[in-house]
């Protein structure tokens, strides 16, 4: 039977958590020959490698693979290459998804040949706590081009929130940068972009656990700051040489940009490894006022035009 969905799940330093987020893949309705679980082992140091390899034991569909750590990036990037479903899903492996909700969804993928099929997620506190995820939603079941989709329906910046068809990722070469932090708000409104056929579903089937000390709740620092400006360098070039001039995607891809560009200079200050010249050479600065904007974010990037450093003297305060 052809594999229908690869579950791409990169493990770094979460023994805690592994056995609860491979468990969540295997009550889903689904017999083992139409899917693969690829777990990639990124040079953990905890216990995370035994407990994949002894899971695998139990499963004839679940491949480890074990790397050198680089990152989150080069982990999905490589169980990407060891993949062989119709459809790909990155699922972090401190999460873990709600019983019997794939099968469904995988189904309706499937059945309209979209390109990428996007959900709802719930937020997962210790004590299991549950908070709604609230991403409202005028196309939920409809589907459409993916600059349509850009402008169309608000999505957290969430690699693991879609199923993305492989030859569709495998086409345009589409990956997760390396060496940077943030690398979905990088890859995700490229690989939407590009989808001809994309949908959003409001089922809220992955829950996204809540962690102190996970990436995304790191402290500040220059590495932040570079990521950013590489991820609005990429945004820019990307939407370049695939999007139409004074279109509706340009100007989503223009929005982002700026307030990806914002967000480093959150975490930036004269100090940093990136320059004041630095910051202002970039050929997207002085930064586009995309239509769209509400009276406070155009008043931020007029004031990041202006002078950067008095933006931050008073960011605090807007």
């Amino acid at each position: 039977m052809k594999i229908e969905l690869s579950i791409i799940v990169p493990v770094y330093n979460v023994e805690q958590y592994l056995l609860r987020c491979l468990e969540s893949l295997f009550v889903q309705g689904m017999d083992e020959s139409e899917f693969e679980v690829i777990v990639v082992n990124d040079g953990s140091p905890d216990n995370s490698l035994n407990i994949a390899e002894n899971f695998a034991g139990q499963h004839t569909n679940v491949k480890v693979i074990t790397r050198s750590n680089g990152g989150l990036s080069a982990a999905r990037n490589t169980g990407l290459e060891h993949s062989e479903g119709q459809y790909i899903w990155f699922v972090d492996s401190d999460d873990f998804i709600e019983p019997n909700t794939v099968k469904p969804l995988l189904d309706y993928a499937i059945a309209n040949e979209l390109d990428a099929l996007c959900f709802n997620l719930q937020l997962y506190f210790d004590e299991g706590k549950i908070e709604a995820y609230n991403n409202p939603s005028t196309i939920d079941g409809k589907i459409l081009c993916g600059e349509q989709y850009l402008v169309s329906q608000p999505m957290p910046p969430a690699a693991v929130l879609a199923f993305y068809k492989r030859e569709q990722l495998i086409k345009y070469d589409l990956r997760f940068k390396v060496g940077i932090l943030h690398e979905d708000q990088e890859f995700t409104p490229r690989a939407y972009c590009l989808a001809q056929r994309i949908s959003y579903v409001d089922k809220a089937i992955y829950n996204y656990y809540q962690r102190e000390g996970s990436i995304m709740k790191s402290g500040r620092n220059d590495k932040r700051v570079t990521s950013f400006l590489t991820i609005c360098d990429s945004l820019y070039d990307f939407c370049l040489a695939n999007v139409s001039d004074n279109s509706v995607a340009y100007n989503y891809f223009m929005k982002q940009i700026a307030f990806v560009y914002s967000q480093a200079l959150a975490f930036w200050d004269i100090n940093s490894v990136v320059t004041l010249d630095e910051l202002k050479s970039k050929p997207y600065y002085p930064l586009a006022k995309a239509s769209g904007l509400n009276m406070k974010e155009l008043f931020k990037i007029s004031l990041m035009n202006f002078s950067i450093l008095l933006y931050k003297s008073i960011t605090k305060f807007i």
